[in-house]
């Protein structure tokens, strides 16, 4: 831990105005041993947070940076690109529709434009969910490699909530394969009593899940009617909001 808050203190070393430090600078500055500075730029560089310039042999930030910032960024746009198009999904659907980002291998709920209903399903806002049991979640969860999986299970384990939750393995993963051929999600009382949802996921331009869109719902209120609709007129939104983030890329 002591290494990881040296490295953070590093890169935080290098302001608009310190664009480029040696070793000796760096050391001296937050007093720490060169060699312990030089170490740690090594692996920084290794990583792209650091780029070294062997004729003044100084560094500067390196461009991961800029992919972490481009990160940030893509979720501040996506609640601004993907609002007006939820609000209308709303009033195709007459459901709640929910803005969901994907955080530490977990949901949060980060927009929702409610319906008319007075009976709708709660989704707290800014809250960290688990992923295995709503279609929100899964929506994201089917799109991440198997190694991604296997460690979101290995720190948050398969919780139960409800009779419905799925809690084996093996069984979310044949669901995950049948969510990623057919683009779309489903829960019915995974979480919560009389709570369903239809959701779709959302994509970055290199093709990583960022979140989710989803229509929350009750298991009433989705009939094979009205699920044929909100299938259709989610998809047609995912679609849209995921062809707005790759044009602002």
């Amino acid at each position: 831990m002591k290494s990881v808050r040296k490295a953070l203190e590093i890169l935080d070393s290098f302001t608009l105005d310190i664009k480029y430090q040696g070793v000796t600078e760096i050391a001296t500055k937050l007093g720490f041993q060169k060699s312990s500075v030089h170490g740690l730029l090594n692996t920084l560089k290794d990583k792209g947070y650091i780029i070294y310039d062997p004729k003044t042999r100084k560094y500067c930030l390196g461009f991961k940076i800029l992919e972490l910032s481009k990160r940030i960024s893509y979720r501040l746009d996506l609640r601004n690109i993907a609002l007006p198009i939820m609000q209308e999904l709303a009033k195709n659907c007459e459901e709640d529709i929910a803005l969901n980002i994907l955080v530490e291998g977990r949901r949060l709920c980060v927009e929702i434009v409610e319906s008319r209903y007075f009976v709708r399903q709660f989704v707290p806002i800014s809250r960290a969910l688990p992923l295995h049991c709503s279609a929100a979640g899964k929506a994201m969860l089917a799109f991440l490699s198997n190694h991604q999986i296997e460690s979101i299970i290995k720190r948050y384990g398969l919780p139960q909530f409800t009779e419905k939750t799925i809690t084996n393995e093996k069984v979310l993963m044949a669901e995950l394969k049948r969510i990623e051929a057919q683009r779309y999600a489903e829960s019915y009382e995974e979480y919560g009593k009389d709570a369903a949802a239809i959701a779709f996921p959302l994509f970055d331009i290199e093709g990583s899940t960022i979140g989710s869109l989803s229509i929350q719902s009750t298991v009433n209120r989705i009939t094979p009617q009205t699920k044929d609709h909100f299938i259709t007129e989610g998809l047609k939104a995912a679609e849209k909001i995921n062809l707005l983030l790759q044009a602002i890329a």
